[in-house]
């Protein structure tokens, strides 16, 4: 009876300690996924600002070619 006593104490500890593992790699999954989806849309906005940059370097370039030709 002592035996059965100390396997169901062991395996309920058991449990619980898998239970805060797998509660604590879920919370950490969630976070991870939030930073990417962040990650994601600061890349978005950087490309945004890039290709307008690009832009308005294009115009000055061609501008200055225009005003050299003159």
């Amino acid at each position: 009876m002592k035996t059965l006593k100390i396997y169901s104490a062991l395996a309920t500890i058991a449990i619980i300690t898998l239970s805060v593992f797998l509660y604590q790699n879920n919370t950490k999954l969630s976070n991870s996924e939030k930073k990417i989806k962040q990650n994601e849309k600061e890349l978005q906005q950087k490309a945004k600002e890039l290709t307008e940059t690009e832009e308005i370097l294009e115009q000055c370039s061609d501008r200055y070619y225009e005003e050299i030709g003159k």
